[in-house]
């Protein structure tokens, strides 16, 4: 393991747009990611609980070490609430990091849900699943909306995202979509962490039942304003929010996303 100094200095945009200039930001992430990882899985410790995580190629590897050096405040955040045996919901989980270390905190008896849409980021989710024996985590391929249907969303090399007007059209997948209270069929998760690419308020809206009952004490969101549709802002979204009885604990900004941590 790197220490945590180089993996910080590995994250300045400075360095990296060096790194682009000279043509070797390539050769730059497969050096550091052979650094790095012990036979292409990432060892993580945190919140008193270990995780490993694999991915396909050094590219995925090194975005999955960004996201733990960049945002480690935002995940202890997300988790350092949680107790064993309780429910935590992960909407739009990508690889899986917040699953994975949410499945060790809360144990055996406890449970987590992981909803991803993208089928290259399944992959990788289900493999970091059973590499991690994490027996205690429901995947869900779908997207969450706030209604079930069909939802047209635009996929890129690392996730998915509605689609806009720019997109190629072969970007453009059609996927199940549900209300996130339909899926979950009364259970009702004390965290959960959304972060969709711009579909935050419509997820939250298909939630409010469960974002509304005491027992979800939790929320962290990633709001993408630039992202958003016309008719939503992050006013309108922390307003729902607040109708559903959190208040923000920490708000911090990562450009271009806002992180919310909310509590009740």
């Amino acid at each position: 393991m790197l220490p945590a100094a180089i993996r910080k200095l590995s994250c300045n945009p400075m360095l990296r747009r060096v790194a682009g200039r000279l043509h070797i930001s390539h050769l730059a992430r497969r050096v550091y990611c052979r650094l790095l990882s012990n036979n292409g899985v990432l060892q993580v410790s945190m919140l008193g609980v270990n995780a490993g995580f694999k991915s396909r190629d050094s590219k995925q590897l090194a975005l999955v070490d960004y996201i733990l050096t960049t945002e480690r405040d935002f995940i202890e955040l997300a988790l350092d609430d949680l107790h064993e045996g309780e429910t935590f919901l992960d909407v739009g989980c990508n690889y899986g990091i917040f699953s994975i270390l949410a499945s060790k905190v809360v144990g055996p008896k406890g449970r987590v849900i992981a909803v991803e849409p993208h089928p290259g980021a399944l992959e990788v989710l289900r493999g970091n699943v059973a590499a991690n024996r994490c027996e205690n985590v429901e995947v869900l391929n779908v997207a969450f909306s706030d209604r079930t249907g069909s939802l047209s969303l635009s996929y890129n090399e690392n996730g998915a995202g509605p689609q806009t007007p720019s997109d190629a059209p072969a970007t453009v997948h059609a996927v199940q979509a549900m209300a996130g209270d339909e899926a979950l069929r009364n259970v009702i998760p004390a965290a959960m962490k959304i972060d969709v690419e711009g579909h935050e308020f419509a997820v939250l809206t298909g939630l409010k039942q469960a974002l509304s009952s005491e027992v979800c004490r939790r929320l962290c969101l990633e709001i993408h304003p630039t992202l958003l549709p016309s008719d939503v802002t992050k006013d309108g979204i922390m307003a729902f929010v607040g109708d559903c009885g959190f208040h923000v604990l920490h708000e911090s900004i990562r450009p271009p996303a806002v992180h919310i941590v909310a509590t009740k």
